[in-house]
């Protein structure tokens, strides 16, 4: 009976691996197309010969075209990783969780450049309910980067701010890179871009204390 166990437990852990993959394949398939024709101009059978699998398939996995548009918007937002930047508040301080989260951030639009445009297009195109949790999931990133900035000040790290609308500004810089990708690869490298919004976005507020500390976080990071 164990032997039965072990095996039914193999195969249902290979099954979702399979799954997961055949997931991410549509999902990748659709973002392109979105991005390119339009989530209008697109149809579940485009999708399906993009990756290539039968369109039944694709049901099989989203039950139409619009949880498959709202499935590839929050994919970006799934994966940003609170816990581990908790982790890094709690061992390292705020000003080093900033300067992590704007990394991030930074880093999710430069690998999910056409979710981050496809997101800035279709959003409107969501059933509100849908548009309501995106907006959810984006605000509980804004609020962290809020208290983060506010537990700055509270240390005298940094000199007061309006953290609603700096947090919002942290968002803001890594979507840029994707939104304007165009106008800043051929000129900066990736690295460079986030050094630029650490002196845009936190160095100018940093008390002499802060100033300091994050000093000694980009020497230990280098």
């Amino acid at each position: 009976m164990s032997g039965e166990i072990v095996a039914e437990e193999g195969g249902t852990a290979d099954v979702r691996s399979v799954a997961e993959k055949r997931r991410e394949q549509i999902v990748d398939a659709a973002v392109r197309l979105f991005a390119e024709r339009g989530y209008f101009q697109t149809t579940i059978e485009d999708v399906a010969n993009a990756v290539p699998i039968s369109k039944g398939l694709v049901y099989r996995y989203f039950k139409d075209k619009n949880d498959l548009l709202y499935f590839t918007l929050r994919y970006v937002l799934d994966k940003f990783e609170f816990d581990e930047i908790q982790q890094v508040v709690e061992k390292a301080g705020p000003l080093h969780a900033l300067m992590e989260v704007l990394r991030l951030n930074c880093g999710m639009a430069r690998e999910h450049t056409l979710e981050v445009l496809l997101a800035y297009k279709s959003t409107k195109d969501l059933l509100p309910e849908q548009r309501r949790n995106i907006k959810v999931l984006e605000s509980k990133m804004a609020r962290f980067i809020r208290q983060c900035l506010e537990s700055c000040v509270h240390r005298g790290l940094m000199t007061k701010i309006n953290t609603d609308i700096m947090s919002y500004q942290y968002i803001m810089y890594g979507h840029a890179w994707a939104l304007k990708n165009w106008a800043f690869r051929d000129r900066y490298t990736p690295d460079e871009y986030l050094a630029e919004g650490e002196m845009i976005l936190i160095y100018p507020f940093l008390t002499e204390a802060g100033r300091q500390e994050f000093s000694k976080i980009r020497a230990a990071r280098s």
